[in-house]
């Protein structure tokens, strides 16, 4: 993945974040968001805070807690969220 549109800041507050499935750039460095659950269930839903912070599909992580991910390892990054969703379709 590659930045370069605008930014979009997003803050989690607990995990599950709500994004169900995320995607390598080119030699496994980088993330990108690829499915956000598409609703919030009620209000506080962990796993509706991606789709309340208006993250969308093709996002791209830039950052961690104020560190730069851009270029970091895609195995890296998924253990920096530690954010695994039980996806509800199975």
């Amino acid at each position: 993945p590659t930045g370069g549109g605008p930014e979009h800041q997003v803050v989690y507050k607990k995990r599950p974040f709500g994004i169900l499935r995320y995607q390598p750039g080119a030699g496994m460095k980088g993330a990108m968001a690829m499915e956000i659950i598409p609703k919030s269930r009620y209000p506080g839903d962990p796993q509706g805070q991606a789709f309340s912070g208006g993250v969308k599909a093709g996002y791209v992580v830039k950052s961690i807690n104020g560190a730069d991910v851009l270029s970091a390892e895609f195995g890296k990054i998924m253990d920096l969220f530690d954010d695994e969703v039980a996806d509800p379709r199975f």
